[in-house]
């Protein structure tokens, strides 16, 4: 059984499509800032599916790029995250 902070083992990752139900419990392990660029992925392949424009795609002006914006939400959730034990504790 994996810990939340290991990462998933390429043995784990089949050639043929999950179900629903094989994948919940491996996303489960997935840390609070990949669960967030999950979501991410998820929300963009449905507007691609359904032809819609994302807000962010409509102005790309002084865009930082897909992979700064990854960064800023894992450094806003753990920053978050912090303040919210500082807070609690």
């Amino acid at each position: 059984m994996q810990t939340k902070n290991s990462k998933i083992d390429a043995t784990q990752i089949s050639k043929k499509p999950m179900s629903l139900p094989e994948l919940v419990p491996l996303l489960k392990e997935l840390s609070h800032s990949d669960k967030l660029l999950l979501l991410h992925l998820l929300v963009t392949e449905l507007l691609k599916e359904s032809n819609l424009v994302s807000l962010d795609a409509q102005d790309k002006v002084g865009s930082q790029g897909l992979h700064d914006s990854f960064e800023a939400s894992a450094v806003l959730a753990k920053a978050l995250a912090e303040k919210k034990v500082v807070t609690h504790s």
